[in-house]
């Protein structure tokens, strides 16, 4: 298709009569929808049987939006989730967010967590991503499933790891911060974020907290960072509920608070989120990692 599309531009261009610019370019358009459809059907037909397993193992071992909130609430579990980002570091030594370069030691780690080796399930609630099929996470399935699927531990439920995400607020509504408010309402909050970051607490989710703290890692490469974080928090109260946004880091702190009895939720972009839904915000994603 796209060979076609370029012959008819050829052929229009090297036309000796006179040609109209606006008919070429609709032409053009034209061709290049007929290609993305084709594409997004082949897309389609190659993710199935990937998407057949991934389904097979969230329907058995994978908790809903309002059981994983439920869990993380009720039994002060502490959160630690995997989104496209922790997983392709995990697993693909070429790759780096804007704020996050790859490292060996990161991945390692990553790996430990998601496979639940030294964790405890009564303590820490590794995250999943919830199934979604656009043309992201096909291309993320495609590419990573075989890989991740030896690593998911078959002892043990995850939680979703979109229960900060846009689609966890598009989904519940109001019932969806209703059930994030329950989970710090009354409690001493202590968020650790970088400095610097564009994380704020959002008063719709957040202005129920008893008391806010902050403590800051640095604003990129906070893995660097890890052991100097470590050591504050070390010496930070034990009976605080931490709130970690520190993109991959967040997982590991979570986890790693996990094991030293602290209750810690890897919260991600969730003022961004429910902004995106219920303000008009943007895409979490499309904003600078620092305020500007």
């Amino acid at each position: 298709m796209i060979k076609r599309a370029w012959r008819a531009v050829r052929r229009r261009l090297t036309d000796p009569r006179p040609t109209e610019t606006n008919a070429l370019l609709v032409d053009i358009r034209w061709e290049l929808k007929q290609q993305r459809k084709y594409l997004e059907g082949f897309r389609a037909l190659a993710s199935t049987p990937i998407y057949a397993e991934i389904r097979e193992f969230t329907e058995a071992r994978q908790y809903g939006f309002e059981e994983t909130m439920r869990r993380v609430a009720q039994e002060r579990l502490s959160l630690a989730r995997f989104g496209d980002g922790e997983l392709k570091i995990m697993l693909r030594p070429q790759f780096g967010l804007k704020f996050q370069p790859w490292s060996a030691g990161l991945a390692g780690e990553l790996r430990a967590v998601l496979e639940m080796d030294g964790y405890d399930p009564d303590r820490l609630l590794v995250a999943f991503p919830y199934t979604i099929r656009d043309v992201h996470w096909t291309g993320v399935w495609l590419d990573l499933w075989p890989e991740v699927k030896p690593l998911l531990n078959p002892d043990v439920h995850y939680g979703s790891a979109h229960v900060t995400r846009p689609v966890f607020f598009a989904q519940l509504g109001e019932r969806g911060v209703q059930l994030w408010r329950d989970v710090w309402d009354g409690q001493r909050i202590c968020v650790v974020t970088g400095e610097g970051s564009r994380f704020k607490l959002e008063p719709a989710l957040f202005d129920n907290a008893k008391s806010v703290e902050f403590l800051y890692s640095t604003p990129q490469d906070a893995y660097a960072d890890l052991s100097r974080l470590k050591n504050e928090l070390e010496r930070r109260e034990a009976d605080k509920l931490y709130l970690l946004a520190l993109g991959p880091c967040g997982t590991l702190v979570a986890a790693w608070l996990s094991q030293r009895g602290r209750w810690a939720i890897d919260m991600g972009h969730i003022s961004e989120s429910w902004a995106n839904v219920f303000a008009g915000g943007a895409w979490p994603e499309s904003l600078n990692v620092v305020k500007k």
